[in-house]
């Protein structure tokens, strides 16, 4: 993989690549998929959104808004994905690293930076958020059916955890105060159903505009048999954008809406292409096991932080042993009001909330 260097009195030296992230975080979920595809080394650092660690003072003081994905190379803090995913294209360019944007006065480059436009700025956090609030919205959802319920509570769980940071630390009170705003906003505007209605449906000529164009490409290639992603025969930063969004809709229950059983078959196809896809198959793996990856950490985490001097020898394995058993009894492991329920409800807010 390649490194990033500088130089110092004695010569080159490695500057580390260090990643904030949380798993089911969609924005960190595009910046792993940046830096897996471009073969880049970096250092990872698991920021737990449903144990708010993204809102304690080391994090806030790293990020004021509280969000995950956060990239850190040498003196640059970048908070953003798309800036992650411009940054690394921009800094890494040796011929061994490979291209997620080809050059702009190429057909492929112009065709890049056009979908990456329309994908980039999709509002994802409205469509998770707004499809929590109002699962009649959706069918075949990976959300429990008691998250609805929960949510609020939660939410306003946050709230309190907020406040109370602000008047611990008066340095991050203004942060802590307006991530606390936002959360409000977003809560107020997300349960709005006829105003979830329309973006759904704006959404289906994004996908329109999608498929046409994924037809040209296999027009493109027909004859030869070559298959082609989105904008060219490389994985793009546009595919980034197209793959992480299909994998979301997904695990919302929106799939049924957008595509498969005749509709947007080429969107379909695509989407079968990229779950082998080496990057994808890392980072997202299979949807349906997304939320319990995030949710075992999450308890090892908590268990560690109420009883350090327990997680050590055998008490560790008796804690793998019960959540492999956990894994396979999972119905019973979210059932409407269990603690890890309600862990599981928070990481489904989080998941797209920064």
């Amino acid at each position: 993989m390649a490194t990033a260097e500088g130089e110092s009195d004695d010569g080159p030296r490695e500057t580390k690549l260090v990643l904030y992230h949380f798993v089911t975080s969609f924005y960190s979920q595009k910046a792993r998929l940046a830096l897996i595809e471009k073969r880049l080394k970096y250092e990872e650092h698991d920021v737990s959104l449903p144990l708010n660690e993204n809102t304690e003072p080391w994090f806030m003081r790293i990020n004021p808004s509280g969000e995950v994905p956060v990239l850190v190379h040498g003196e640059q803090i970048l908070a953003d994905a798309n800036s992650i995913i411009n940054y690394i294209e921009e800094t890494f360019t040796d011929d061994s690293v490979p291209r997620l944007v080809p050059p702009e006065d190429t057909t492929a480059g112009r065709r890049v930076r056009y979908f990456r436009e329309i994908l980039d700025n999709l509002p994802v956090a409205a469509y998770t958020h707004g499809c929590i609030l109002h699962p009649q919205l959706t069918a075949d959802s990976m959300i429990p059916s008691y998250a609805t319920a929960k949510l609020k509570g939660m939410i306003a769980q946050t709230e309190q955890t907020l406040t109370k940071r602000a008047s611990e630390h008066p340095d991050l009170s203004e942060a802590y105060m307006k991530k606390q705003k936002q959360l409000q906003q977003q809560l107020q505007q997300h349960d709005d159903i006829n105003y979830m209605k329309r973006l759904l449906h704006d959404l289906e000529e994004t996908l329109d505009f999608v498929e046409r164009e994924l037809v040209l490409r296999f027009k493109d290639t027909h004859e030869s048999g070559q298959q082609m992603w989105l904008c060219c025969e490389t994985f793009t930063a546009a595919d980034i954008a197209l793959s992480t969004l299909l994998h979301r809709l997904t695990f919302l229950g929106l799939s049924r809406r957008y595509w498969g059983n005749g509709i947007r078959p080429h969107i379909q196809n695509y989407y079968t292409r990229v779950q082998e896809h080496p990057s994808f198959k890392q980072v997202l793996g299979n949807v349906n096991n997304i939320l319990w990856s995030a949710v075992m950490p999450t308890i090892f985490r908590m268990v560690k932080r109420r009883s350090p001097h327990i997680m050590t020898g055998a008490s560790v394995l008796a804690l793998s042993a019960s959540l492999m058993y956990m894994y396979f009894k999972r119905k019973w492991v979210f059932a409407r009001g269990s603690w890890l329920g309600q862990r599981l409800v928070m990481n489904i807010w989080s998941s797209s909330n920064v």
